[in-house]
């Protein structure tokens, strides 16, 4: 499960994607603890099939959702099972996007620290790519509408196994795409066949270190939380 992660601020996405001159309002502020229903940029192609960048809710409701509050831990899709199951399969097929980000958290449930009130927690770690400072999470993205007649849009992460760089940290992970597969991921037209073979060499370049028990309160936000444990 991948429940915690670093958002890029919007001027960083921009530039990373070359879209500055079709997003001239600035929204988003980086967010080094972004956790589950907050706000986040999503990247998606528009009806002409141009690269736009939202805001969505992160924690996907579907469509065709008619309770009037949304469904708890929608907020990752397992890769493996995401074509066969009602919350996620539309989105999979049909509405698919990228989440930025510079690397996400992850608790080692093996290795146990105490915290500041003396309990035992689980060790955190920042996993991010040594040699890109932005990443693209393969997402889904859904549009539903809410009792109140308003338009929600929202997105949930696709997660994969741990590639071995960082297996012994978590066993799973989410599915980063390289550079050369985002246009094949977000087109309407790639078939389930592709999409799959898109998950299977999903990029593995990535390197984690130990960060400070801050993280583990959401209230906590600033780039000190990346920062390497002593």
């Amino acid at each position: 499960m991948c429940g915690r992660y670093v958002s890029p601020e919007e001027a960083a996405i921009e530039r990373y994607w070359h879209i500055g001159a079709r997003t001239p309002q600035r929204w988003l502020q980086a967010c080094y603890n972004v956790a589950p229903t907050m706000t986040v940029p999503i990247l998606r192609h528009d009806e002409s099939g141009q690269l736009e960048l939202l805001p969505a809710r992160w924690g996907l409701i579907p469509t065709w959702w008619k309770q009037s509050t949304p469904p708890r831990f929608s907020f990752n899709a397992r890769s493996e099972e995401a074509a066969g199951k009602p919350l996620w399969r539309h989105a999979l097929r049909s509405t698919r996007c990228l989440m930025p980000a510079q690397g996400w958290y992850e608790w080692n449930e093996t290795e146990s620290v105490r915290n500041p009130a003396g309990r035992e927690v689980h060790q955190p770690y920042f996993i991010h790519s040594p040699t890109d400072p932005i990443i693209a999470i393969a997402g889904l993205w859904s549009l539903w509408i809410n009792p109140n007649g308003e338009p929600v849009l929202s997105c949930a992460l696709l997660t994969r196994s741990a590639v071995p760089s960082i297996k012994l940290i978590h066993h799973r992970m989410p599915v980063v795409l390289a550079p050369e597969n985002f246009e094949e991921w977000l087109s309407a037209a790639t078939r389930s066949e592709a999409l799959d073979d898109l998950i299977h060499h999903a990029r593995d370049d990535f390197a984690g270190y130990r960060v400070s028990l801050r993280v583990n309160d959401t209230r906590n936000d600033s780039a000190a939380l990346i920062d390497e444990a002593e």
